[in-house]
């Protein structure tokens, strides 16, 4: 196992502070790929260390209240092949890993909820056929209020997209307390996650961050 962090901390800090990964990011919420790093600056954010990458991430919704996007599904696909290319630079975990983080759940008059439901395991399963070509797992991160935030939401869409491809990323602050309790979410999930986040949160009675510590 390794320790990672979020940008921000030079590398040679990091594995000063006993971290060895780090994590990063594709442009956020786009259809096109003029914000996402060069290849360069992926393999420049492991220097000096040299650190391992933990996995790249993109936030992009893949649905709308309709169901299907698929200039977003068609981006998510262009970038679980890209990430293939960091293969070398994932230390000694097994296929690189890309991170989908669902938007928010399109709450607008009218929405087709069994829709969005199918429109996501259309964009899943592209992606994770994608993946298996490749060699690149997709790691879903559960979270409250988006698109998929517990851990029997996964498991349904896991029955119907049907791949190894499709893995977890399991955050903490993003589903408990108020979706799967946590310790029922990593036994329904254990064979399915492949990367975890921690952060330094507390929550407030109804079970949403209140805030953040120092960590982040």
């Amino acid at each position: 196992m390794k320790l990672g962090l979020m940008p921000g901390t030079p590398p040679a800090e990091m594995r000063d502070l006993g971290f060895d990964a780090i994590q990063l990011f594709y442009g956020s919420n786009r259809q096109d790929d003029a914000a996402d790093p060069s290849d360069d600056a992926v393999r420049d954010a492991l220097h000096p260390g040299p650190l391992a990458l933990a996995a790249m991430t993109v936030h992009i919704a893949l649905v709308n209240a309709r169901g299907l996007v698929q200039a977003d599904a068609d981006r998510a696909v262009r970038l679980v092949k890209r990430t293939a290319a960091f293969k070398g630079l994932c230390g000694d975990t097994p296929r690189p890993i890309l991170i989908w983080h669902p938007s928010g759940y399109p709450e607008t008059a009218g929405t087709d909820d069994a829709a969005v439901f199918n429109g996501l395991c259309e964009a899943l399963r592209q992606m994770c056929a994608a993946g298996e070509k490749v060699g690149v797992d997709v790691a879903v991160e559960l979270t409250r209020g988006g698109s998929l935030g517990s851990a029997e939401g996964f498991l349904r869409l896991k029955d119907r997209v049907a791949s190894p491809a499709l893995r977890v990323c399991l955050d903490a602050a993003n589903i408990a307390p108020d979706r799967t309790p946590l310790v029922r979410c990593v036994r329904l999930l254990a064979d399915d996650i492949v990367i975890a986040h921690g952060k330094d949160s507390h929550f407030k009675p109804d079970g949403t961050v209140a805030g953040y510590g120092p960590a982040g």
